[in-house]
């Protein structure tokens, strides 16, 4: 929402794409639901440099600026906390080390 009106400030345009389903739909571990949160976390960031590398080479500091003050650390962030979730969920094993790790980390 907010980076709706940026573009169209500075004489861009905004193209919505659609976003595909999951191939795998049910039967998901912790572990496979963590990992794809990661990668989809990884696929936003580099879209994010993506766009902040146009942006540069156009010269839009504004955008480059509102790109990582507003979003990039976030996902950063968030892409640090899901792989300790990852590693995390790997040595706790199934079963009761899910268990726990859910009642402990995510509640």
């Amino acid at each position: 929402q907010e980076a709706h009106g940026a573009p169209e400030q500075t004489g861009g345009r905004i193209v919505l794409q659609d976003i595909a389903k999951p191939v795998k739909q049910d039967g998901w571990t912790p572990l496979e639901s963590i990992e794809a949160a990661l990668q989809l976390e990884r696929t936003v960031n580099q879209a994010l440099l993506d766009l902040q590398g146009i942006a540069n080479r156009t010269n839009d500091p504004e955008l480059t600026d509102f790109i990582e003050s507003n979003y990039l650390h976030e996902q950063v962030d968030d892409i640090k906390k899901l792989g300790d979730h990852v590693t995390n969920l790997k040595r706790v094993g199934t079963g009761l080390g899910e268990y726990l790790f859910d009642k402990k980390t995510l509640s």
